[in-house]
């Protein structure tokens, strides 16, 4: 039997796919590694982008009507960040607005906790920067 190794992406069905791109490309600093679009059994147009951040990979997918998804969900995306305040301050300059304005920190978890604070994507997705102490 195989092992699991680790976080290959996360998938998250979007609204607009280029808002979604332009946020995660222009906003957080992500890159391209793959976009497509796929015909489905009646003929409309399914569009897939995946964006990666150093080891982090998110699986974008718009369909041609946006549904909230029933079968599940998840509460947040975090990125990982080596100076929390720097980049809060850049992210502001680039138009995000955070859920607070004070970071939080934590001695709960990892070695010596953490520091974080939550925004929010396009569509509404909990997201945020979280740097290890």
């Amino acid at each position: 039997m195989g092992n699991i190794t680790g976080l290959n992406h996360i998938g998250l069905f979007v609204k607009d796919i280029e808002q979604t791109m332009n946020f995660y490309e222009s906003t957080l600093g992500m890159k391209c590694v793959h976009k497509n679009q796929v015909e489905d059994e009646n003929g409309d147009i399914i569009h897939i982008w995946f964006g990666q951040l150093g080891n982090l990979v998110i699986e974008f997918v718009q369909f041609p009507l946006y549904e909230k998804r029933k079968d599940g969900w998840f509460d947040h995306i975090a990125f990982d960040v080596d100076d929390i305040e720097a980049v809060k301050i850049e992210l502001e300059k680039r138009g995000v607005q955070f859920d607070s304005e004070e970071i939080t920190t934590w001695d709960h978890f990892f070695e010596r906790g953490d520091k974080w604070i939550m925004f929010r994507g396009p569509d509404g997705e909990r997201l945020e920067i979280n740097q290890k102490l």
